[in-house]
């Protein structure tokens, strides 16, 4: 049992305090908030739902390897300068729902897409903004809460513009299907 202890011991928090209950906290919130969102609209497919989720966890990884790693280095989250245990959270759960909840809602409601693009912004700005300020999750070196919030309108552009092809291509392949379905039952 010490061994694995000891195993572990690099990817454990250095001190389990307010960033690793912050994070739980977010991620319950989060995960809640879009299971209810999509329970009582049902706006996303299940397969939409695993497109938006794994295209986010290698945008996530991706992002915070060239921002977060040397030879740029602009940020260190949570207690080490090196990924963790809570930074896995935060990059499987975390950052995949607010992106999710906000591809839903445009979705829905079909706002003016500049404005929400920019609200959606700041809204993850402010929740980054928080992280760092009082919960003390990222620890900025060269980087500012400005430069995340040009970072979170590229994040939900992309993830808009991904969601309108997977949709599309999921309704073409649906409707062929069905044509064909209907040519077999009836011919």
């Amino acid at each position: 049992m010490i061994n694995i202890i000891n195993l572990l011991k690099p990817i454990l928090p250095a001190q389990f305090d307010k960033n690793e209950f912050y994070v739980l906290a977010i991620t319950i919130i989060v995960g809640i908030s879009f299971f209810v969102l999509q329970k009582r609209f049902q706006l996303l497919l299940k397969t939409e739902m695993i497109c938006l989720y794994v295209f986010n966890l290698l945008f996530a990884q991706v992002g915070d390897r060239i921002l977060a790693e040397p030879p740029l280095d602009f940020y260190n989250t949570l207690d080490r300068d090196y990924g963790e245990l809570f930074d896995s959270i935060l990059q499987i759960f975390v950052y995949r729902f607010p992106i999710m909840i906000a591809v839903q809602i445009f979705w829905k409601f079909k706002p003016n897409s500049l404005i929400y693009i920019l609200l959606c912004a700041f809204i993850l700005s402010m929740f980054e903004w928080i992280s760092v300020r009082i919960f003390d999750v990222f620890q900025y070196n060269n980087w500012s809460t400005w430069y995340s919030f040009g970072f979170y309108c590229m994040a939900v552009l992309v993830n808009l513009i991904f969601y309108k092809k997977i949709h599309k291509i999921i309704k073409e392949r649906r409707s062929t299907n069905f044509k064909k379905l209907n040519k077999e039952t009836l011919g």
